[in-house]
């Protein structure tokens, strides 16, 4: 029964990196950064930063939309939420105008991953690219809890461009096409759902 349930959250996870390009963001810019410093295959906890906020009651129940996506997702990938000392917290924002943002041309992140088993020092060099993000930029950042650094961003443009717009779906959309280029499961977690059949 535990491992059908595994299987399940796998498939979901496989079904949605595979769909993501085909829900509406073919013509959206998307992309994501690290930090060679991030200790990506040690986090298994995490929590929210709270954002302080005088937005309208559509605007807040937005945010608390995407609050329940990402933690839906991280939890797919084996993360727990916990409220004491998390590994990772997450910060999560809509900029609703045209944003022009600094990126970084970095290898592709599973490839660097797989090389990368234990954190590097800052020694690599990063090089920065301006972009510019149309109407509705969802930005997520995964900072290090314990170094109070950001490790990791993921974005996507297009996701709303109105404050007072309510669409689940389509934040539900913009979060997996975000965490599909964050495929990292936490240390131990299919080897102990693998076991556990």
């Amino acid at each position: 029964m535990k491992h059908t349930y595994f299987l399940s959250k796998i498939l979901i996870l496989i079904g949605a990196c595979a769909l993501s390009s085909c829900l509406g963001f073919g013509n959206r810019k998307f992309g994501s950064d690290y930090s060679y410093a991030g200790a990506f295959h040690k986090y298994r906890t995490f929590n929210f930063i709270t954002h302080a906020s005088e937005e309208d009651s559509v605007t807040l129940q937005n945010y608390e939309v995407l609050k329940k996506y990402i933690r839906e997702r991280l939890e797919i990938q084996g993360y727990e939420y916990s409220d004491k000392k998390p590994d990772l917290l997450v910060s999560y924002y809509i900029y609703y105008n045209d944003l022009s943002m600094k990126g970084y041309e970095q290898e592709e992140f599973d490839i660097w991953l797989v090389n990368n088993e234990e954190p590097t020092k800052e020694h690599e060099a990063y090089k920065p690219i301006k972009m510019y993000m149309s109407q509705g930029t969802l930005l997520v950042t995964l900072l290090d809890h314990k170094k109070q650094n950001a490790v990791w961003q993921g974005y996507t443009s297009g996701v709303l461009s109105d404050p007072t717009t309510e669409n689940t779906a389509y934040l539900n959309r913009a979060v997996r096409t975000i965490f599909d280029q964050y495929r990292v499961f936490r240390k131990g977690y299919l080897r102990e759902n693998s076991s556990a059949n």
